[in-house]
């Protein structure tokens, strides 16, 4: 949406909703705290010689200090998530510009002279990350408003792009669930009662899922996501947001709409290639009713899209919220970030005040650890992050399941011990919908799948209430989940198995209140 646009529909909304919305406009930066210029330390294992990447952050940000998440939920709790997500995208992006336009005569000579390379602007967090040279650190620190420098290794250099995108076949959605041969976890979520009993299967919710690999069978293209300002597979970038056929997702590794990376063999067990599909279908799988195969989706009248993107998290999470996402699921694991991951927690607080829901499973126990593996970015965030861990089908716990609590205790964010994960879905055993529509039950392990049952269960709550917001949404979901595990929260099941049906009553009992 261009600015204009974006500030033309905040004032509609403003004379609507005078109360809350004035709340939301107030949207004021804030500063970082300290003096002077604070740089990471150098990766472990950085070899002399070799380039760096480094993440900047500007003075200015939405959240301050490593509590800002707290305060401001507080400040804007009458507000919105819509409107509020508006007039943070804004105020966001108009700091963005500001501080960029106080450097960019500076930067264009650093770029120039070769100082810095594959430079990327935010403003997702106010900033940009370049590759610069140990020794060139200080002409970084010398520009203006500059205040945290993260310094990371190079990542491994972008896949050449693929021109175009295989299509994707035009089925229209589905115009009502099917209660016919659903999967054992939708019934045990109560996902179906959901359905039949409030009317609401996801409607009017957009589900961004992060992966690498997405197979748009016929069963997943009654619900991928169409872009209404890109025109498929034409070679143009019709919305002029920089990406070229963006219509359904976005392989930022690629520079390319392609999603399809590596066809499937046929053969069951070559799951990896199936992951990010599989991860779809739990979340928004519509089935076909003509071929008759299953519905796999917690919310199957819920949209979905894909982004592809192993580097920086920052373009692909502004790409989703500027697509009017929901929710953002992140079935991976990054380890050994050190204090970069105070990097990615402030783009998921800020993502979270743009209305975005991320969401991730808790993470599988690497056999080279020791039991108890604690969580790893992304699932390890607290508050913008939601988690689930993973239990079977008779409710017990899996043996390689992730466990809480974790600890925050980086030079931005100093939580100490934080209690994780929220609650638990099902990652043990889970059927598979294959692309040729066969089911093999018993298929998938993982906490990958335990995340995009959450992913859905959030789906149903917003299409129930699309102004829920997220720390509302957050003690809905705890509150009403059955206790699995040891008697109330634990490090292992969280606060307990989602409810569904429990969850979405509590989200309409609340919206009539707030109605009247």
């Amino acid at each position: 949406m261009k600015p204009s646009h974006l500030f033309a529909l905040l004032i509609s909304l403003l004379s609507i909703h005078s109360n809350a919305s004035e709340e939301a406009a107030a949207v004021k930066m804030e500063s970082l705290p300290g003096e002077g210029v604070w740089v990471s330390p150098l990766p472990s294992g950085y070899k002399n010689g070799r380039p760096l990447r480094a993440t900047v952050w500007f003075e200015k940000q939405f959240l301050g200090d490593g509590v800002g998440y707290q305060r401001r939920a507080k400040e804007f709790s009458g507000a919105g998530r819509r409107e509020l997500r508006m007039a943070v995208i804004k105020a966001l992006k108009e700091e963005s510009n500001n501080s960029w336009a106080e450097v960019e005569l500076l930067f264009k000579d650093l770029i120039n002279g070769e100082v810095v390379k594959d430079v990327e602007r935010h403003w997702i967090v106010n900033g940009f990350s370049c590759t610069v040279a140990k020794e060139n650190l200080p002409k970084l620190e010398e520009l203006s408003g500059v205040r945290k420098i993260f310094l990371r290794p190079v990542e491994n250099q972008p896949v050449p792009a693929v021109p175009g995108a295989r299509p994707v076949k035009d089925l229209p959605p589905i115009e009502e669930p099917s209660f016919e041969n659903l999967p054992w976890y939708i019934k045990k979520l109560k996902a179906d009662q959901v359905w039949k009993d409030f009317g609401v299967a996801g409607e009017g919710t957009l589900n961004v899922i992060h992966d690498k690999n997405f197979i748009v069978s016929d069963f997943l293209a009654h619900s991928v996501y169409r872009n209404p300002g890109e025109i498929p597979a034409n070679g143009i970038d019709d919305d002029g947001n920089g990406y070229i056929d963006d219509a359904h997702g976005y392989n930022f590794d690629r520079g390319s709409a392609e999603l399809f990376t590596q066809a499937f063999s046929g053969d069951p067990k070559d799951r990896k290639v199936l992951h990010g599909t599989s991860c779809a279908t739990i979340v928004s799988g519509a089935g076909d009713a003509e071929g008759g195969a299953p519905q796999f989706g917690v919310a199957p009248m819920s949209r979905w899209a894909g982004v592809i993107n192993q580097g920086g998290i920052e373009r692909s999470v502004e790409w989703a919220i500027e697509q009017g996402a929901d929710t953002y699921s992140m079935s991976f694991t990054r380890s050994n970030y050190g204090e970069y991951q105070s990097h990615w927690r402030k783009v998921m607080e800020h993502g979270s005040f743009c209305g975005m829901y991320f969401v991730s499973g808790a993470g599988n126990v690497r056999q080279q650890n020791e039991f108890p593996f604690r969580m790893e970015i992304p699932q390890n965030i607290p508050a913008a992050v939601f988690a689930a861990a993973g239990v079977q089908k008779d409710l017990s716990k899996t043996p390689f399941s992730c466990v809480g609590p974790v600890e925050w205790d980086t030079e931005h964010y100093e939580d100490g011990v934080v209690q994780k994960p929220e609650v638990c879905a099902f990652n043990m055993k889970v059927p598979c919908l294959l692309p040729n529509g066969k089911v093999v039950p018993d298929l998938l392990n993982g906490n990958s799948y335990a995340g995009p049952m959450f992913c859905g269960a959030i789906a149903l709550m917003l299409s129930a209430d699309p102004d829920l917001l997220p720390w509302d949404l957050q003690e809905i979901i705890t509150s009403t989940a059955t206790d699995v595990g040891p008697e109330g929260v634990d490090d292992e099941t969280g606060h307990g198995l989602i409810d569904c049906h429990a969850a979405v009553q509590e989200v309409l009992r609340r919206k009539a209140l707030r109605k009247k």
